[in-house]
């Protein structure tokens, strides 16, 4: 059985028929349910239980959702359990708050129950690839720690060295204190950098990457100065074609001059545990229908570049872009032609907006740009582009092309202008402008008001 699907959420909400509802809907699609009616029930059952998810409703008697998530996020054995909020809510403030309480979604009520399903499975996706990322560093962990008690093991009953590097089942080599290969062992040749014959006598630096080679170089360096073990990082091409990431642990065997110094060095090949972090972070940083920048991350780049605006005194502005009418898309055509509509728009404006631009979905069918080094003027006119173009691209559907248009409300400041000290201002201001297109017959654009 997928172990997504028979993942366990806890369900909270002082609405019983939102309890059953929502019951009903996971259980139907293979998961297992409890339900919670209040915030203390749901502290009581997040402890016991260790659920994989918990939808934790906003306004409860009592407790509610965001002192209810304080609460788990208090306790150790439920601080990491990620928590998608359902709420009636749709104000921006308690928005940007359940996201900065820890929530890792928010789901607006009442809800669409593919909507619902889509981002539970999500969710359970990143939090099992982050549950497998853990076991494998706590698998690592073992390994070295395994490595360690054998090392001393063989210190104790054998002090020459070769007899202890031909017992790992890892790459091993000794340097001298210049970097040059001294000795290689490997079991398998495919995952050095060139034949082991080829090393021998040459320097780190005349056969690996710079990067890879400085790295390497000054572990070895700081282990002859402080004879203390040292543990580095570093990916190289090998003899298999493929680029390999490595985790090397350096230790002195021999001090002296630096040409007499010698360095014994176990490489271990981590290419799976980098790629397994990779999938983690590119999932909760993107959104997975679209691929652009999901809001949590969109927020964390955007907050970093309003920081590097003030401290320089630049200008900065921002696009908040709505696609008019997705509802009547969505309810004529379908949810699958309103994802290829989604997806269309990204393509658009990510292909008309500069690399060093920040593109995100903010929520449903919203978006969001960041345009760093840009006046509000400027960005008026890139938000004209965008529009032009968007007004010009069609979505291919079984009917025929669909042509889609969006309005856009502009925030920013100029050089020299007071800056804003969150990037939730500029927002606000954009989102304002964007209702006052709206209300001007959509299809438009409309700058910040003044």
């Amino acid at each position: 059985m997928n172990p997504v699907e028979n993942s366990t959420i806890l369900v909270v909400d002082d609405t019983s028929e939102n309890r059953k509802l929502l019951s009903r809907i996971l259980v139907n699609a293979g998961y297992r349910v409890t339900a919670a009616k209040d915030g203390a029930s749901a502290i009581e059952l997040a402890g016991s239980l260790s659920p994989d998810l918990i939808l934790l409703d906003i306004q409860m008697p009592e407790l509610d959702g965001f002192a209810t998530i304080a609460a788990l996020k208090e306790q150790e054995e439920t601080r990491d359990l990620p928590v998608i909020f359902i709420s009636a809510l749709d104000n921006l403030d308690d928005k940007i708050s359940a996201f900065r309480s820890g929530g890792v979604d928010y789901i607006l009520k009442p809800f669409d129950i593919e909507e619902v399903l889509a981002r539970v499975k999500n969710h359970l996706s990143i939090h099992n690839l982050q549950v497998q990322l853990e076991q494998a560093n706590l698998d690592l962990a073992e390994r070295v720690a395994a490595l360690s008690r054998s090392q001393k093991l063989l210190r104790e009953r054998e002090r020459k060295l070769k007899a202890f590097i031909d017992a790992l089942p890892n790459l091993s080599f000794v340097y001298d204190g210049n970097g040059k290969y001294i000795e290689v062992l490997a079991n398998e040749e495919t995952l050095l950098a060139a034949r082991a014959v080829d090393l021998l006598g040459r320097r780190i630096d005349e056969t690996l990457p710079p990067e890879a080679a400085a790295v390497i170089l000054s572990a070895i360096r700081q282990v002859i100065l402080s004879g203390k073990t040292r543990v580095v990082e570093y990916r190289i091409p090998v003899l298999n074609g493929e680029e390999r990431w490595f985790e090397a642990h350096l230790s002195l065997m021999e001090s002296g001059p630096q040409s007499q110094a010698r360095v014994v060095l176990v490489a271990t090949d981590i290419s799976e545990r980098v790629s397994l972090y990779e999938k983690v972070q590119k999932l909760a940083n993107l959104d997975p229908l679209t691929g652009c920048y999901n809001r949590r991350h969109f927020l964390h780049l955007a907050e970093q570049e309003l920081e590097r605006v003030q401290r320089y005194q630049r200008p900065l502005s921002l696009l908040m872009i709505d696609i008019d009418h997705f509802k009547a898309f969505n309810d004529r055509f379908g949810h699958q032609v309103g994802d290829e509509v989604l997806s269309t728009l990204v393509e658009v404006c990510q292909r008309n907006l500069r690399s060093v631009d920040l593109f995100g979905r903010y929520g449903g069918e919203e978006f969001i740009a960041l345009l760093p080094e840009t006046s509000l003027d400027d960005a008026l006119r890139t938000g004209d582009r965008l529009q032009r173009r968007i007004r010009e691209t069609r979505t291919a559907m079984p009917a025929g092309q669909l042509a889609i248009t969006v309005s856009i409300g502009v925030s920013g400041f100029n050089t020299g202008d007071p800056c804003p000290d969150r990037i939730e201002i500029l927002i606000s201001q954009a989102d304002q402008a964007l209702y006052d297109a709206k209300a001007a017959g959509r299809d438009c654009l409309r700058p910040m008001r003044t």
